[in-house]
C-alpha cells in the first residue's frame, strides 16, 4: 500500500457504520463475534471479486506468462528486499534482536552481492526471508485486531492491521526520498507488487474459496487465524480435529463374579430351528436364587446283547 491510496482507505473506514465502534462485536444486530460490519464487507467483497475475476485475476496470469521463471524470480526478490527496512524496524520494536540482525543481514547482502534485491543471495546462505509488520508488533503487544474489514481491492484486513499497513508504508525508504518520476514510481510499484502477491496466492485461493459454501465467512475464517499465528509467531496453523474421524468404539464390560452369561444359539443351515437357549452360570449367584438350566436330552440306551445262545 503506497501513500498516496492512504486517503481513499481512510474515507472507506469513516464512511464505515460509526456504531459499530461503540457496540461489541456479534452482540449487535446479530453479526458475527468480531465481524460489526459484515453487511458492508459482504457488498465490498462482492465488489472485490467482479473485479478480480474481470481485471486483477486475468491480468495477473498474464504478467506471470510475460515474467516466466527468472524474471519473474527476480521481481519478486527485488520487491522482498525492498520492504526488508520495515521488517528490520517491527523485528526490534517486538525486543526480537536475533531476526532483527538476521534481516539486516539479508538487506545487506541482497542489495550488494544481489543486486540491488534481484538476487535471494541471503537465503542461499541459509537466512530465508520472514514477513513482519507493524500489525504484528501491536499484536505482539496485546492489542486486539479490532473489527474485521474488506478493502475495496486490497481484500480482508482489520482495523489494527490498517493501522499497521498505514504505518509500514510511512517506513519504506522509498516514500522518504525525493527523486525524479516518484508519482510513476509509485504507481508502477503498487500495480506490480499487487499482481506479484495475487499471482503467488492463486492457486491457494482456488483451493480455499472453490467448493466453499459460503467464500466470505471462508475468507475471514481462513485471515484472522492464519494473522493471530503469525503473531504468536508460528509458521503454520495447528492442524485442526478431523470431524469425520470416528469415535472409538465402547469398552465391553467384564463379567462380575456374580453375572450370568446367556447364550443363544443360532440356528445353523441344516436345522430350520433353533436349539433352546442355555444358560451357564460363571459363578454362585449370590442373591440366593436358583439358576434355571434346560436339561440335556438323554441319551438312548446301548442295546442290549442275547444271554445266550436260543434254545429250540
Amino acid at each position: 500500500m503506497r501513500r498516496s491510496l492512504l486517503p481513499f482507505v481512510l474515507i472507506v473506514l469513516m464512511a464505515s457504520p460509526a456504531s459499530g465502534w461503540a457496540q461489541a462485536p456479534g452482540v449487535a444486530h446479530g453479526h458475527t463475534p468480531g465481524d460489526p460490519w459484515e453487511g458492508v464487507n459482504r457488498k465490498i467483497y462482492g465488489l472485490n471479486e467482479v473485479l478480480d475475476r474481470l481485471i486483477i485475476k486475468p491480468l495477473s496470469r498474464f504478467t506471470s506468462g510475460l515474467t516466466p521463471g527468472p524474471i519473474g524470480k527476480v521481481i519478486h526478490n527485488f520487491l522482498v528486499n525492498l520492504n526488508e527496512p520495515v521488517v528490520i524496524v517491527n523485528d526490534l520494536l517486538q525486543a526480537r534482536p536475533g531476526p532483527a540482525f538476521r534481516s539486516g543481514f539479508r538487506l545487506v547482502i541482497n542489495t550488494t552481492v544481489g543486486g540491488l534485491g534481484a538476487v535471494d543471495v541471503a537465503k542461499a546462505m541459509g537466512d530465508p526471508m520472514h514477513v513482519n509488520g507493524f500489525g504484528d508488533t501491536l499484536g505482539r503487544w496485546g492489542v486486539s485486531p479490532g473489527p474485521y474489514i474488506i478493502i475495496p481491492v486490497f481484500g480482508p484486513s482489520s482495523v489494527r492491521d490498517l493501522v499497521g499497513m498505514i504505518v509500514d508504508d510511512a517506513t519504506l525508504p522509498v516514500q522518504s526520498v525525493s527523486y525524479p518520476y516518484r508519482t510513476e514510481v509509485d504507481i508502477t510499484l503498487v500495480v506490480v507488487g499487487g499482481l506479484n502477491e495475487r499471482a503467488d496466492v492463486d492457486h491457494d485461493l482456488d483451493e480455499l474459496l472453490g467448493g466453499a459454501a459460503d467464500p466470505y465467512a471462508t475468507l475471514r475464517s481462513s485471515y484472522l487465524q492464519s494473522r493471530e499465528a503469525r503473531v504468536r509467531g508460528q509458521a503454520v496453523l495447528p492442524p485442526l480435529p478431523d470431524i469425520e474421524q470416528e469415535s472409538s468404539p465402547p469398552a465391553v464390560a467384564e463379567p462380575s463374579a456374580g453375572s450370568q452369561v446367556t447364550v443363544i444359539v443360532a440356528p445353523t443351515a441344516e436345522s430350520s430351528e433353533a436349539p433352546p437357549p442355555t444358560v451357564s452360570p460363571l459363578a454362585p449367584s449370590t442373591s440366593g436364587d436358583a439358576v434355571a438350566e434346560t436339561p440335556a436330552p438323554a441319551a438312548d440306551p446301548p442295546p442290549t446283547p442275547p444271554a445266550g445262545p436260543p434254545t429250540f
